[in-house]
């Protein structure tokens, strides 16, 4: 029997293997590495949000309480405002009552002198 050597031996089949599984596993250890770089960052970014969450409300209530505050003195304000226009129109209507009382009686006072004298009407 003869042999003939159509292709690479056995032995450098195994070496090219053996290359090809250093290779894999380098390119697996490199693969860990960068997923476990991501997860430090997904986790450094979480941290970074949650902190941005906790501190949002803290750094614009003061705002809002001045404004608050603000808008309690507006409502005071107008309040107090009402209440001072309210009493001019029941003072107001007052007068005009009294007045209209006023014409009434010089009316009919009115009447009562043309009567005496005789003022035709």
């Amino acid at each position: 029997m003869e042999l003939r050597e159509s292709g690479p031996s056995v032995k450098e089949n195994i070496s090219q293997v053996e290359d090809h599984i250093r290779e894999l596993q380098s390119n697996l250890r490199e693969y860990k590495k960068h997923v476990e770089l991501l997860r430090a960052e997904t986790v450094s970014m979480e941290n970074k949000v949650t902190l941005n969450i906790e501190d949002t409300p803290k750094s614009i209530a003061p705002q809002i309480e001045e404004l608050l505050g603000d808008l309690r003195q507006q409502i005071s304000s107008q309040k107090n405002q009402n209440e001072h226009l309210q009493k001019q129109i029941i003072g107001l209507k007052k007068e005009k009552s009294i007045l209209q009382q006023q014409i009434i009686a010089s009316n009919t006072k009115a009447q009562i002198l043309e009567e005496h004298v005789g003022l035709p009407r």
